[in-house]
């Protein structure tokens, strides 16, 4: 993997991910509920980051709801899970059931990432 950045910001309780720089006029944002976004180019072949809010909170729950990708069309869902099931957005998300749309929040070991 290219390099990447990684920012936790404690009082906010917020992780920002950024796996590649990228153009903000090439950039697809893509919320997958109320506290995750996945940015990828328009194309939704390839994750470039992703922001948790509340990401300490999630990390502790078995799972979480991608409730934002239900008005989706089958297509696109299955478009983007297979960008969230590849390194390294897999590090941090793990898709556990793409018709009930959930998941689970990870935190990766930074040896994984590097060695992505």
């Amino acid at each position: 993997m290219p390099s990447f950045e990684v920012i936790y910001e404690e009082d906010e309780d917020v992780l920002e991910v950024t796996f590649a720089t990228f153009d903000e006029h090439f950039a697809r944002t893509i919320p997958l509920n109320d506290s995750i976004v996945l940015y990828t180019d328009t194309s939704v072949s390839i994750a470039w980051g992703l922001t948790f809010y509340e990401y300490a909170r999630l990390l502790q729950v078995t799972e979480t709801y991608l409730d934002a990708l239900a008005p989706m069309d089958e297509a696109n869902r299955n478009r983007l899970f297979s960008v969230l099931v590849k390194p390294p957005a897999a590090f941090f998300l793990e898709i556990l059931d793409t018709e009930g749309l959930r998941a689970l929040v990870k935190a990766p070991r930074l040896q994984d990432l590097i060695e992505a």
